[in-house]
């Protein structure tokens, strides 16, 4: 039952779409006085949310954050992509534009001492849809010609003929520092 407040006609979801996702913390609910978390007793919080998660917002709303920062830690994520000037429908162009990417991320991988484990396409067409391809690679690798085969297979598996794409998008994840490699026999 939906209140006659904007908010919560807001957050009702509309017929025959799905509810939101549930944020990993809920807010502080208003059912129960409480506007913000730092000004409520760990003891309300605990009966509120439950002992965990109580003790992580209260803790996150003083200031205390025990987990440990890493300096120069390496990005979870690097991207490179390419935005074409008019809609591209020759698929040896889109090729040739995904080996360049490849190039730009082996050249970063190789320069910062990383390895890549995953990879993922990303298509994204005139009428700004878009396609996502991913794929775990075998072996961690920082490798050109290794993740031009997984890059060019990608490609291919979508099987573009006469797409008009507008943006292609490469993606390497689970970077992994190039020290915790094991070496090649």
């Amino acid at each position: 039952m939906v209140r006659d407040d904007p908010y919560e006609v807001a957050a009702f979801p509309a017929p025959g779409r799905p509810p939101p996702c549930r944020e990993s913390a809920p807010r502080p609910p208003a059912r129960y006085g409480i506007t913000t978390v730092a000004d409520t007793q760990l003891p309300t919080l605990q009966r509120i949310l439950g002992t965990g998660a109580a003790r992580q917002v209260h803790d996150l709303a003083h200031g205390i954050d025990e987990r440990p920062v890493v300096p120069g830690d390496a990005p979870k994520t690097v991207s490179a992509g390419h935005r074409f000037n008019r809609d591209e429908l020759d698929p040896d162009q889109h090729h040739r534009t995904v080996l360049r990417l490849v190039q730009e991320l082996g050249a970063w991988l190789c320069t910062s001492g990383e390895i890549t484990q995953a990879l993922t396409l990303t298509v994204t067409y005139a009428d700004r849809t878009q396609t996502t391809r991913g794929r775990t690679l075998t072996e961690a690798t920082a490798h050109t010609p290794a993740l031009a085969t997984t890059a060019r297979e990608l490609l291919t598996g979508l099987g573009l003929q006469r797409a008009r794409v507008r943006t292609l998008a490469l993606t390497t994840s689970c970077m992994v520092s190039g020290d915790l490699a094991l070496p090649v026999r």
